[in-house]
């Protein structure tokens, strides 16, 4: 018959001759089952010494033989009995192995043996069967490095991996592991040593089990007097029938691989341990060699590496995961499983490969114990696979509707009957991962390495979509071909490709190589920019690429390399071994106890025998020797080492067959001899009657008891995952038998009309300290779709502790109903059943105390009613309780069993048919129709509910009329959510509808569709329609989300999602999406609940992306590793021993970049660094010391690349900031708002450890206010003179408060919306380009720093006097002010367009336990986005926002005492000379001085009264002398710097006015007494100021021109200022201290022309029969005499003679720029406002008299459509007499 068929009933193959190899050169057969003792030496080699067949004796093993020095020798197999391999030993072998599954095969029909004769014993089937010579798979054994056996130094032919065949049943993992042997090439795990096989010299070579030289003692008895173990010391030969339904197994699978319409292979016997691959196979005892003892040493270095179970994501093995954030998941378990996956693809055909996928775990003949040190076997029964298979339907289902019924397993069994069950290996797969891997194979076959598209091998810049408005750009390009870099400018809009051609044909003609120029093509080269790894695709415009905006926002040129595309290295490249690789996953397993099949089976065995005897005896009429207690004993032992687990079901069980026995022995009659001699026949009759009453009962109640124990072992078997399981084939009770073969008729589910019931049984492993906490207990069951709840909840009655039994255990036996039919059950229903404590409470005394109760949920499961297939789970379950958390409807089902975990067993009901909920019926489309055609008033209503900014602010009515009128509403498609949220019902009958709407509806656009990823849209349809929209987001853009989208793995129902697949495609088609994927699913894999998922996720990915992508991720691994221990170091050093710690541990990071090369950066890809600069990296001094890490790029000629690696710190607050803050400033550039945002980049990479990008050229605030003392945060200049120091042309400068100003707002609209508190001077940072930015965000979401019971942060955001002095260049505010209050409120407003986005986006990390990130925070966010406001009172609260922030004085009040706590004042302007002058300067960059002489004296009233000193500067080759503007102070650190750098000269006293004494330990330092700032002070030290230049001009060249010279003498900004006014020939500047409110002007704009016309800006809209008028800002007011106005406004709607209609604004004070942002609104009906004309006037607030009158407006409210809102600027015009000709 055909073995592809895959028939499981086919009868096994027959069985071939074996022949042994006894010497060299010569052959003979053995028959089948013949043992090697039976041959005596020197005997006929043909005869056997038994009599024996093909059915009666099985081989135990094969063995190979000893070594010889002939490499063409054949002899590779023979076979002999575990037992008596000693015989064989003793003719000179050294080791021997056994494998058993080549029985059957016939090697000696090789190629390279065609002439050799074989004998063959004829078999049933009439001839032997021929098979493929595997002896290549053996040669593995023996490689050139194997110098740690005897073994290890034969050399075969064809040893390569390439050869090894594949498809014929032989696990190559044995190859692999002896490949490997003892060197370095091992890429797996031991597997299990057989037992029994010891070898006489103790260094025997077991293949396929164990490749060490020695096995670990085993317990001797532990198989003795186990019925029919061959493994026994007592048993003899097994004489039953030879078993090969596992031959044929694993024959016909493997070699069908490729064609099998699963595509499911199996190749078991893998780990995951984190050994060194020199260690897997080095486990020895005492007396191994030397090798072996040297293994043995080094094992010990990854002891804390070894895991109890295979599990990739370990939980709670010692050493690992001792913090609140558990460690992260690390390739460090899954490279053995990789590597074997890449060492299989080699000798798999690619049409075979591309199709497969394994389950892998620990050695499948073993359960490790914790100590690896007893090994645990099992013998070679039968194998079962835990998957299910399709099969064809019987003849009664060929006429129904077979594309709405799930596929069916194919249940199968053999007719005949058999006894016992037994126990049966199996490998445990389980539905959800099989088809998870399914998907993940046919996304490999779609996405080749072929496919150029989504394989380019490097990493393309970033894009974007924000609109730009024409500019030219200057552009600077890098050649090979070229010494200089090339310069030119460009259209911002042109091609990439455009951009090429002309560096080709306009700059580079005259330098290529005259070959290259007869064929020169754009598309023959590309741009990489020059300090990144990163590439421009030639087709997209250079606007399109973020780098592109980013070089706009920092004023930087754009800088490019121009490469051949030849030349471009391809380090990420997808190649055919990467299509051809085998894809493993990891088994799910769950080891909770030391349960193995072998221990079990023989309590089984027990259990049978004693069940067994008790029939016998009673049969034979001995009911008095019957002991109930050993078949109680036995009973119980099952029960114990299944986790002491006893079901009520045996309990009853037993108790009845107690009971019986009982009455059967109370009713024999005494024997006597009296009375059997005179009525023996009475006796007789008394005892048949007995019989014939009794027995059938208790047969009956032994039946059941047995079934009761098989039912616990397979519930058992399930729920911990067990590598075996009871009886042949897991069936069930409605299976239906026709043809041989079992079949499941599925019934629909809208034919059931029962109600929903649920049995609660048992609480088993129970905490001890329940018992004094909690009096009762009792169970709350619920049903949930969604967030939606079914129903009501059902509880049980209260129970407690039942301690009579093998352990304390929780019985209830109840049956709990819902109120909710089956037939109207979601598709996703989930059960939740929580456990819940009862404390009973006494208040109060005496007879008036009453009782309370205190209730605890103590643990809970939420479990999928319909599988993915859509079948109704029936029957008895056992299931962990996921501890102290009540049952959460939102979390699916998780099998993660924790050692804490309580077992609760429950009841479904038993249907005796499969209950099927099958695909809904389509339904016909429906005509759409227009949101006009509905009635005004329902139209009035919907545009309500639109208004909302989530579908939570919505009450019932307004969802139910979104669904009443959803046939209406195609053109609003992001009500969708909303729409779905209103849906009456999801259960079969109503999704045909729910479907036909989602299939015509509008695409979403790919942010609103992140709404149907939440909980609350558990509809897979939904979900998958959501993920089509998100298709549509560009890749780059997608990359912004990856952390919402992997929390949303959380909530789908399945493994295998559209979610799941959309990732895994992302991950093929970009390199940075699958960079960012890895390292942020790293993080998430920490959540032990989701562990299974995100462990096949993990898998999955690395699996898709490449081997060169897998190396990538290997190499950062490793250096992350490094700098957390040199971090960890550094913080753990004292003193000055952290900077030589630092040095010492950098070292191990530049020796692995020595040998590693380039490595991307963690935390950005875009950057690729070739080592480190460790002279200069160092630690800053904070607590938690982070490391400032200098890395050199791997571009030449470039920059360094900077960046902070911080332990101590939870970094996933960080990182989730500056996501949504990113988020943010894309929201305002799509909308053309360009805030100058500055981002970095954050990354955790392990728990309270990560990279953190560091913005290079930037000072903290504090930094920059205590320059000037430690009170600088209450002065208003700091900011404004460290910029101007820092941008010393008044273009720059400008440039710099432009940024200021805009990136200031931008973050005060971020932090406020987000909640960020601790807003100290130490989180504030300044860049010298005038950017502001804020760090460190560990409270957000309104958790607020708190000083005991005080709030530290009083205001909503940070927006300080000083930040404001900047923006209005001085301290009255100015129009750029009112242009900083505008930029806020238009942000604000567009983030208030997107509140239901930022809802989702926090929504979706509710369950990412990030702390802060709560339902209370979602609700901050919610209102902090003012919700139910428009956008005009919107804007009239937030500018309260700002006047209230800028008037708190708590504020500079904290940064202070912050500045108090820090008290670290060190130099902070290290590298510059002067502190006044940021850089260094010399006579090559300013030229050199001629002549300095003092010019002049101006005194000045700003900040403070001073006198500042000219100096006139004459330079060589400039006609033009220069003056620079210095202070006396300035004069005197000049001084004193001259005289430390040049001791030895006696330089003149700058000493005005002066004390006797000098200011201790300060050479040439003096204290000034007196008024120092009045004339006569300042002209005597203009005299000084004088003779210290001619000193210094005389002195030699060395002193003159020193950069210390020029750099005091360079021009600043405020020099080029101050000479503007000397050039203007303006008046002394003074400006009087104002002595009251009224100031003739501004400071900084002393000479200010003010115009009689004046502007308002207002903003008009007609909401609601309401005029709603905002006053925003008025500018150029005119003065009052000499005095600023205190202006308010007055409005007025004429004609209106009895004033009615007045309205009128606050008072600003002091300003000719007010800013009001108030709204007035008036209530009239459109029509009396279109008759109106709206009177704006403007006054000055005066006590004392008559308010004058500044200007007024006049708007015809006719001409105004109020269709939109109307801002704009009106002119102040005469105050006019108004009558009804005006309007």
């Amino acid at each position: 018959m055909d073995r592809a068929s895959g028939n499981r009933n086919e009868a096994p193959p027959p069985v071939p001759p074996r022949t042994w190899m006894g010497r060299p050169g010569h052959t003979m057969s053995l028959p089948y089952g013949t043992t090697l003792d039976g041959y005596q030496s020197g005997s006929n080699i043909g005869t056997r010494s038994s009599q024996s067949n093909v059915g009666n004796v099985r081989p135990q093993s094969i063995s190979i033989l000893p070594h010889s020095t002939d490499t063409t020798d054949p002899r590779l197999i023979s076979l002999s009995p575990p037992g008596n391999s000693s015989s064989f030993q003793a003719q000179g072998s050294q080791g021997a192995s056994f494998f058993s599954d080549l029985e059957g095969l016939d090697f000696t029909a090789s190629k390279s043996e065609p002439n050799e004769a074989k004998t063959a014993e004829p078999n049933i089937a009439g001839g032997p069967k021929i098979y493929p010579d595997i002896r290549a798979a053996f040669r593995e054994l023996n490689q050139p490095n194997n110098t740690g056996s005897e073994w290890g130094s034969r050399q075969l032919p064809g040893s390569n991996r390439n050869s090894m065949p594949s498809p014929y049943g032989w696990d190559q993992s044995l190859s692999q592991m002896a490949a490997g042997g003892f060197g370095t090439g091992s890429t797996s795990v031991p597997t299990t040593p057989l037992p029994g096989t010891y070898t006489q010299t103790g260094a025997g070579n077991l293949v396929g089990y164990n490749l060490g030289n020695q096995f670990p003692a085993q317990n001797p008895n532990f198989y003795a007097g186990l019925p029919g173990n061959a493994f026994s010391s007592t048993a003899g030969a097994n004489t039953g029938p030879v078993n090969t339904a596992h031959l044929n197994r694993t024959v016909s699978d493997t070699a069908s691989s490729g064609t099998m319409s699963d595509g499911f292979n199996l190749v078991p016997n893998v780990d995951f341990d984190a050994w060194s691959e020199s260690d897997f196979f080095n486990q020895q005892a005492a007396g191994g060699n030397q090798n072996d003892q040297q293994a043995a040493g080094s094992e010990n270095s990854f002891k804390t590496h070894r895991r109890n179970n295979s599990d990739l994501i370990q939980l709670g093995f010692e050493g690992v995961m001792t913090s609140e954030e558990k460690e992260y998941f690390s390739l460090e378990y899954f490279d053995p499983l990789h590597k074997r996956g890449r060492t299989m693809s080699v000798s798999t055909p690619s049409s075979m490969a591309s199709s497969n996928y394994f389950f892998a775990k620990p050695p499948e003949e073993a359960v490790v114990s914790k100590d690896r040190n007893d090994w645990v076997t099992f013998d070679d029964g039968d194998f079962e696979f835990g998957r299910s298979d399709n099969t064809d339907m019987p003849d009664e289902f060929i006429g129904a509707k077979t594309d709405q019924i799930p596929s069916r397993p194919d249940m199968s069994v053999d007719d005949s009957k058999v006894g016992h069950e037994k126990l049966r290996k199996k490998l445990y797969i389980d539905e959800e991962s099989d088809a998870f891997c399914q998907m993940v194979a046919e996304l490999k076959n779609e996405y080749k390495s072929t496919d150029e598209r989504t394989n380019l091998g490097f990493i393309v810049s970033p894009m974007c979509n924000k609109q730009q408005e024409p500019m030219s750009v200057k552009i600077v390009v890098h050649s090979e071909y070229a010494t200089e870099p090339l310069s030119f400018t460009s259209d911002v809009h042109s091609l990439v490709e455009h951009v090429i051609n002309h560096i080709l044909y306009s700059c580079l003609t005259g330098s290529m190589p005259s070959y290259m120029l007869e064929s020169l093509k754009s598309v023959d080269f590309i741009l990489k920019v020059n300090d990144r790894s990163e590439y421009l695709l030639n087709e997209y415009p250079l606007s399109k690429y973020s780098y592109t905006h980013d070089c706009l926002k920092m004023d930087q040129d754009l800088c490019f390399r121009i490469m051949r595309r030849q030349d471009v290295a391809l380090p990420f490249l997808r190649t055919i071994d990467d299509d051809n690789q085998q894809l493993y996953f990891p088994q799910d397993h769950v080891r909770d106890t030391e349960v193995t099949r072998d221990s079990l089976e023989i309590l089984m065995d027990t259990f049978y025998k004693e069940v067994e005897k008790v029939t016998d005896l009673v049969l034979k009429d001995e009911v008095e020797h019957v002991q109930f207690q050993s078949l109680s004993q036995s009973v119980k032992a099952i029960c114990n080492i299944l986790s002491k687990i006893e079901t009520i079901d045996i309990a009853k069980c037993l108790s009845r067959v107690e009971s019986l026995l009982k009455q059967m022995k109370n009713s024999i009659p005494a024997k006597s001899s009296t009375l059997e001699h005179n009525d023996g026949g009475y006796a007789t009759l008394q005892r048949g009657s007995m019989k014939v009453s009794h027995i059938p009962q208790l047969e009956e109640a032994l039946e059941s008891l047995v079934t009761a124990t098989i039912a616990l072992v397979r519930i058992y078997c399930q729920a911990f995952h067990t590598d075996f399981h009871l009886g042949k084939k897991i069936d069930q009770p409605w299976d239906i038998r026709k043809d041989g073969k079992i079949y499941k008729y599925p019934q629909d589910v809208t034919g059931s009309g029962e109600n929903f019931i649920v049995q609660i049984c048992t609480v088993h492993r129970i905490p001890p300290d329940w018992g004094s906490r909690f009096d009762e207990y009792k169970m709350e069951t619920e049903l949930y779709h969604g967030k939606r709840k079914l129903g009501v909840m059902s509880c049980s009655t209260c129970a407690s502790v039942h301690s009579s039994g093998l352990v304390p255990l929780i019985v209830w036996d109840e049956w709990l109903t819902h109120d909710i039919q089956l037939c109207l059950l979601p598709r996703e229903t989930r059960l939740c059943i929580t456990l819940v404590g009862v404390k009973n409470l006494q208040t109060g005394s005496g007879t008036a105390a009453e009782s309370q109760r205190e209730t605890t949920a103590l643990g809970g499961v939420t479990i999928q009613l319909f599988n993915r297939r859509g079948y109704l789970l029936q029957g008895s379950q056992l299931v962990p309780l996921q501890m102290n958390f009540a049952a959460d409807p939102v979390t699916p089902f998780c099998s993660t069993l924790q050692p804490d975990s309580a077992l609760l067993q429950f009841n479904l009901p038993d249907f005796g048919k499969q209950i099927v909920f099958s695909e809904p019926l389509n339904m016909s489309d429906f005509k759409k129709k227009t949101f006009m055609d509905l009635a005004p008033e329902v139209r009035e209503e919907i545009q309500e509910v639109m208004k909302k900014d989530c579908v939570t602010s919505c009450t019932g009515d307004q969802l139910e009329i979104l669904w009443n009128y959803r046939q209406n509403l195609h053109d609003y498609p992001g009500l969708l959510p909303w729409i779905l949220q209103a849906a009456p019902g999801w259960d079969w009958a109503c999704l045909p509808e729910i479907y036909a709407q989602i299939k015509q509806w509008s695409t979403l656009q790919p942010m609103q569709s992140l709404e149907l990823l939440l909980p609350q849209y558990p509809d897979m349809k939904v979900r998958s329609f959501a993920v089509d929209c998100l298709r549509m987001m560009p890749t780059d853009d997608l990359i912004a989300f990856i952390p919402q989208l992997i929390q949303a793995l959380k909530y789908e129902s399945y493994h295998s999602s559209p979610l799941a697949r959309l990732m895994l495609e992302q991950s093929c088609r970009s390199v940075r999406f699958a960079h960012q994927f890895f390292w942020l699913l790293k993080g998430a894999t920490q959540d032990s609940q989701y562990k299974r998922r995100y462990e096949l996720m993990f898998v999955a990915l690395v699996s898709v992306a490449g081997e060169a992508l897998y190396q990538e991720f290997m190499k950062q691994e490793e250096i992350v590793k490094v700098l957390q221990t040199t971090a960890e170091r550094v913080q753990q050093a004292k003193g000055s021993e952290k900077e030589n710690t630092l040095r010492k541990n950098l070292e191990i990071l530049y020796e692995i970049y020595e040998n590693k090369h380039k490595v991307l950066l963690p935390h950005n890809p875009g950057y690729e660094v070739s080592g480190i600069e460790m002279n200069s990296c160092s630690f800053f001094t904070s607590n938690a010391v982070p490391l400032k890490l200098v890395f050199k790029n791997a571009t030449e000629n470039v920059g360094p690349v900077y960046a902070m690696f911080k332990v101590g710190d939870d970094l996933r607050q960080d990182m989730m900031t500056m996501q949504v803050v990113q988020i943010m400033d894309h929201l305002w550039l799509k909308e053309g708002l360009d805030l100058k945002m500055i981002t970095f980049s954050c990354l955790p990479t392990g728990p309270r450890r990560g990279f953190i990008e560091i913005i290079t050229e930037s000072d903290t605030l504090r930094k920059i206010q205590v320059m000037s003392g430690v009170t600088g945060s209450f002065k208003d200049r700091v900011i404004k003179d460290w910029l101007q120091k820092h941008n010393p042309t008044e273009l720059d400068y400008q440039k710099a408060v432009e940024n200021f100003t805009r990136s200031c707002a931008g973050y005060c609209v971020a932090t406020y919306v987000l909640g960020v508190c601790d807003r100290h001077n130490d989180n504030i940072m300044v860049k010298q380009t005038g950017h502001l930015f804020h760090i460190d965000f560990n409270k957000i979401l309104g958790d607020a720093q708190m000083f005991g019971n005080i709030k530290r942060d009083r205001v909503k955001f940070v927006l300080t006097s000083d930040m404001a002095y900047v923006i209005n260049d001085g301290d009255r505010q100015s129009d750029r002010f009112q242009h900083f209050i505008d930029m806020c409120v238009q942000a604000f407003n567009i983030l208030r367009k997107h509140a239901n986005l930022f809802i989702n986006l926090f929504s979706l990390m509710l369950r990412s336990g990030i702390p802060g990130i709560t339902e209370k925070g979602v609700e901050f966010v919610q209102r902090a986005l003012l919700p139910g406001l428009t956008d005009t009172q919107a804007t009239a609260m937030f500018t309260r926002m700002i006047q209230e922030s800028l008037s708190a004085k708590s504020t500079q009040f904290n940064f202070f005492i912050h500045n108090l706590a820090q008290m670290k004042f060190s130099s902070h302007n290290e590298g510059a000379l002067l502190s006044f002058v940021p850089k260094v300067y010399s006579q090559q960059t300013d030229g050199k001085i001629k002549y300095v002489e003092v010019f002049g004296i101006q005194k000045r009233y700003t900040p403070e009264k001073h006198y500042i000193y000219t100096l006139k500067i004459e330079r060589e080759n400039q006609r033009v002398p220069t003056y620079i503007f210095r202070i006396f102070s300035e004069f005197v650190e000049f001084r004193n710097k001259l005289a430390a750098e040049f001791p030895l000269v006696n330089w003149p006293p700058l000493q005005g006015r002066i004390s006797s004494a000098p200011v201790a330990n300060i050479r040439f330092r003096w204290v000034l007494l007196g008024r120092s700032h009045i004339k006569a002070v300042a002209e005597n030290r203009k005299s000084e100021i004088e003779r210290f230049l001619q000193d210094l001009f005389s002195a030699s060249g060395e002193i003159v021109h020193c950069e210390l010279v020029y750099t005091f003498f360079h021009p600043l900004l405020r020099d080029e200022q101050e000479a503007q006014k000397e050039r203007l020939a303006l008046p002394k500047l003074r400006e009087k201290k104002p002595t009251s409110s009224k100031t003739p002007t501004t400071p900084e704009n002393p000479i200010l022309v003010q115009s009689r016309q004046g502007q308002v800006k207002l903003s008009l809209e007609y909401v609601k029969d309401t005029l709603h008028i905002m006053i925003m800002h008025a500018k150029d007011l005119p003065m009052v005499g000499s005095e600023l106005p205190s202006p308010y406004v007055k409005t007025y709607l004429l004609p209106d003679p009895d004033k009615q209609t007045k309205r009128k604004t606050k008072v600003v004070k002091d300003s000719t720029h007010p800013t009001y942002n108030e709204v007035i609104e008036y209530r009239l009906s459109r029509d009396i406002v279109r008759q109106k004309m709206l009177q704006v006037t403007i006054w000055d607030y005066d006590v004392l008299r008559e308010n004058p009158f500044l200007g007024a407006v006049y708007v015809k409210l006719r001409d105004i459509d109020f269709t939109n809102t109307v801002s704009q600027w009106y002119r102040l015009e005469k105050l006019q007499i108004t009558d009804t000709n005006m309007l």
